[in-house]
């Protein structure tokens, strides 16, 4: 299913502030309580379509290569 870039966009916000919350097992931050506390003040929308935009697949953000290399690149030297 292709999405607007809107979409996409919005999504990847919302996916931010849900890992920057959410705790497994913890009902004080479930994904109802991040919606109601966090994000619907934010993006008015229900709880059910908040759910369907974490569903909606993105791109991961690109990782620069340096980054991944950084440590072994001085130890090598």
């Amino acid at each position: 299913m292709k999405h607007h870039k809107s979409t996409i966009e919005r999504t990847k916000m919302l996916r931010s502030i849900t890992e920057r919350y959410y705790e497994a097992g913890n009902n004080r931050r479930c994904y109802k309580a991040i919606w109601k506390r966090f994000i619907n003040p934010i993006y008015p929308m229900c709880y059910r379509t908040y759910l369907n935009y974490l569903n909606i697949p993105t791109t991961p953000p690109k990782v620069d290569a340096l980054q991944l290399t950084l440590f072994d690149y001085f130890d090598n030297q």
